[in-house]
């Protein structure tokens, strides 16, 4: 493929430059490079397979297996989570997808330092759920919200862009006795949604506030964080479109965007944006939709490059 190739032409470049500033990448990331250019190539290992009628053979090299890049290991697993989410673990209710991205210093800080997202993953669950609750006329004590999320770690133009697909149950459930009965959330309005994000950001705000990541006095607020590593000075590029490395560093990197349907340009229902967080929340799948639920948890699952 056309990314085997660069990768293979480049990469062993790309880590001599690295040498020869004093810098190297981690080992994790050396050893997905690494991998993956030996990832289904026979010289490097096979599985030799015979049809017990015909007798026919046929070689089959082995994988990586990587979570990183790899699009054969990345689709395998792709269609397999999707099977596993729609056959075994999501019930048949209505089911919502929600999007939340955050600002460029935010990817920035989550990439380097995990335990924050986590922190704040807790924060926008905890948010979501109550307010679908309250939409279905329960509370907290009296119902329960159910979700699965998936944190996508890349952008169309395989950039850094760290942001988090939810899949909600679009209502809550109550228990009564050895069973439970589902309610359906009453409709989402634009009004509620950006109610919704306003109280997202500012949780994760004080959160930030708490750890001391984040300087609240000028106008606006600024994260206290620098990179560190050469991994940490690559990420920061990515997530601002910036060449990194070479006599070119520094430089904004060239992007063609395709030219979107005039609908799209000016309609975005249930979309809220403010101080650079964005959520999304107007995909809906019905309890029947199963096929239709099944090409949502492709999407969510996919891999960087497909």
């Amino acid at each position: 493929t056309l990314l085997y190739r660069i990768v293979e032409r480049y990469y062993p470049e790309f880590t001599a430059y690295l040498a020869e500033q004093g810098a190297s990448l981690p080992r994790y990331v050396e050893r997905e490079f690494e991998a993956y250019l030996k990832c289904g190539r026979l010289e490097h290992g096979f599985l030799r397979v015979q049809c017990n009628n015909c007798h026919a053979e046929h070689l089959v090299a082995f994988s990586c297996k990587c979570r990183g890049f790899c699009p054969s290991c990345g689709a395998r697993r792709m269609a397999d989570n999707a099977a596993l989410l729609v056959d075994e673990v999501l019930p048949e209710h209505p089911m919502r997808q929600w999007v939340l991205s955050v600002p460029y210093p935010l990817r920035f800080l989550f990439a380097s330092q995990p335990a924050i997202m986590t922190g704040v993953l807790g924060i926008v669950y905890r948010a979501i759920a109550t307010h679908l609750i309250h939409k279905a006329r329960y509370t907290r004590k009296t119902a329960h919200a159910g979700a699965v999320t998936l944190i996508q770690r890349f952008g169309s133009a395989l950039n850094l862009n760290i942001h988090f697909h939810m899949l909600f149950l679009d209502g809550a459930y109550t228990f009564r006795g050895c069973g439970a009965v589902f309610h359906r959330a009453r409709r989402l309005t634009d009004i509620e949604l950006a109610h919704l994000l306003d109280s997202l950001s500012r949780r994760i705000v004080r959160l930030l506030e708490r750890r001391g990541l984040l300087i609240a006095d000028p106008e606006p607020p600024q994260l206290d964080f620098e990179p560190g590593s050469s991994l940490d000075q690559i990420q920061a590029a990515s997530i601002a479109y910036r060449i990194a490395i070479g006599p070119q560093a520094g430089r904004k990197a060239l992007s063609l965007y395709s030219v979107p349907a005039l609908a799209e340009a000016t309609n975005h229902p249930l979309r809220a944006r403010a101080a650079g967080f964005s959520l999304h929340a107007a995909t809906v799948c019905e309890a029947h939709q199963r096929s239709r639920l099944e090409r949502l948890c492709r999407y969510i699952t996919r891999p960087p490059t497909r």
